[in-house]
């Protein structure tokens, strides 16, 4: 099984229920017929930006396709080198991790605040280009 398909179960069985270790997940991941090895499982993890809550596993990136984080979303060109994409409450640092995570060329970096991202652009001539590839990740 390729990468991307074992992280897909990781976030379905992180999202259905109460995860508490790595143990506990290559089991549930061995029941899914997904075999994986605790190494991996731990490399997954990180890649995915998951993080543990009250001892259990949470998984705050999105998955491509996933609109439920950005059902708000909006993107407004500022000045030359900036775009601002504004989301649901609670939002911005999942949708910009899945941007920072996305390596969009031309973009220098993201800063997110809680439904606010600022998107730095490396040239203007990025700003259009960038902002069709944001709603073409998002919007499918």
């Amino acid at each position: 099984m390729d990468k991307f398909t074992r992280q897909r179960k990781i976030a379905e069985i992180i999202r259905r229920g109460s995860v508490r270790n790595q143990a506990e997940l290559v089991a549930l991941l061995t029941k899914a017929g997904v075999e994986s090895t605790q190494a991996s499982v731990s490399r997954d993890l990180s890649d995915m930006g998951v993080v543990k809550v009250d001892g259990v596993y949470r998984a705050p990136q999105l998955e491509p396709g996933q609109s439920q984080l950005v059902d708000h979303l909006a993107a407004e060109k500022i000045g030359d080198h900036l775009i601002v994409v504004r989301t649901g409450p609670g939002h911005a640092q999942a949708v910009a991790l899945h941007l920072d995570r996305a390596k969009l060329s031309g973009v220098a970096g993201t800063i997110a605040g809680d439904d606010t991202i600022f998107i730095a652009l490396r040239s203007r001539d990025d700003q259009s280009k960038v902002m069709r590839k944001i709603f073409s990740i998002f919007k499918k």
